[in-house]
C-alpha cells in the first residue's frame, strides 16, 4: 500500500513539472473541455470574462436610468409590506398568503376594525402572540395606551371570523363584517357591529354589552336566543329576558324554516344582546 502512494505521488509530480515546463517553453494549459473540443485554460478564462462583461453591461442599478419596460417597483413594495409584518410578527399578507379562518382575541383599550386592501394592525397595538397556521389566523392583541386599528381586505372569502373582548376591550366593527360563520363574544366588555353578513351567526356575551346590525329583515333569520341572567332585544322587542327575581332560565326560538341565515344569541350573565335589522331601522323610533 506504501508503495502504491508513493507511485501516485510520483506521477502526480511528474504531470505538473511537464505541464509546467510546457507552459514555460511557450505551450498552454489543456484543461478546459467546451464546445466539442478541449481549449487551452487561457483561451477560456478570456471567454468567460467576456461573457461576464457583456452580462454585466445588460445589469441596471438602482441608481441608473432605466429606459426598460420592466417595473421593479413592486418588489421595493413587497418588501415594505414584509418588513412591516416582521416587526409586527407573524402577520398574512393578502399577496402572499390566502386568509380562510380568522381569529382575533382583542384585550383592553378600544379596538377599530375596518375593511381595506389588504391586512394591517396600526403600530398601537401589543402583540401578546400570534400565528399562521395554513390559511388560519390567529392572534391576541391589546390597547392599552391609545386606540388600535385592524384593517382586513374587503375582499376576502372567509370561511370563519372570530371576535373575542377580553379584559373589558371596547370593539367597533365599522364596516361590514363578511364570512360563512361569524362569532362574536362581548365578554364583559362592549362590541359594537355595523354590520353582520353570514350564513351562521353565533353572539355571546356575559356581563357585557353586544350590538349588531343585520342586513335583511328579521324574518330572514331563523333565530335562537338564550339567557340565565341578562336580555336578548330584537328591533327595540324583548325576545327573552328574565324575571325579576332571575328565576330559571328563558329561551326563544322563532321557529323559521328555510331561511338563508341561522343567528343564536347567547347571554350568560347580566349583559345584553341588541339586535336591529337592516329593513326594520329606517322606521325605528330610537337606535336599540
Amino acid at each position: 500500500m506504501k508503495k502504491l502512494i508513493i507511485a501516485c505521488a510520483a506521477v502526480l509530480v511528474l504531470g505538473l513539472g511537464l505541464t509546467t515546463v510546457g507552459h514555460v517553453l511557450g505551450g498552454q494549459f489543456y484543461s478546459v473541455y467546451y464546445n466539442g473540443a478541449l481549449h487551452p485554460f487561457s483561451d477560456a478564462a478570456q471567454n468567460f470574462s467576456d461573457k461576464f462583461v457583456n452580462i454585466s453591461d445588460h445589469i441596471v442599478t438602482a441608481d441608473d436610468d432605466d429606459d426598460s419596460d420592466f417595473d421593479t417597483d413592486w418588489v421595493q413594495d413587497y418588501l415594505e409590506t414584509r418588513r412591516n409584518a416582521i416587526e409586527h410578527g407573524d402577520m398574512p399578507i393578502q399577496s402572499v398568503d390566502q386568509i380562510d379562518y380568522i381569529d382575533l382575541t382583542l384585550n383592553g383599550g378600544e379596538f377599530t376594525i375596518e375593511n381595506g386592501s389588504d391586512f394591517a394592525v396600526s403600530a398601537s397595538a401589543n402583540f401578546a402572540d400570534t400565528q399562521i397556521n395554513g390559511t388560519h389566523w390567529t392572534a391576541s392583541l391589546w390597547a392599552n395606551d391609545e386606540p388600535a386599528t385592524i384593517t382586513l381586505p374587503r375582499d376576502g372569502n372567509y370561511l370563519q371570523i372570530r371576535i373575542s373582548c377580553g379584559q373589558q376591550a371596547n370593539v367597533t366593527i365599522r364596516d361590514r363584517l363578511s364570512a360563512q360563520n361569524i362569532e362574536l363574544s362581548a365578554g364583559n366588555g362592549t362590541l359594537t357591529a355595523d354590520e353582520l353578513y353570514g350564513h351562521r351567526i353565533t353572539l355571546d356575551a356575559t356581563d357585557g354589552r353586544l350590538s349588531a346590525t343585520l342586513p335583511e329583515s328579521a324574518d330572514q333569520y331563523h333565530i335562537q336566543a338564550t339567557t340565565n341572567w341578562g336580555t336578548v332585544i330584537m328591533n327595540g322587542t324583548p325576545l327573552v329576558q328574565m324575571d325579576e327575581l332571575g328565576n330559571g332560565t328563558a329561551q326563544y326560538d322563532n321557529r323559521a324554516e328555510h331561511v338563508p341565515h341561522d343567528l343564536q344569541a347567547r347571554v350568560s350573565g347580566s349583559g345584553q344582546i341588541s339586535l336591529l335589522s337592516q329593513v326594520a331601522s329606517a322606521n325605528a323610533d330610537t337606535p336599540v
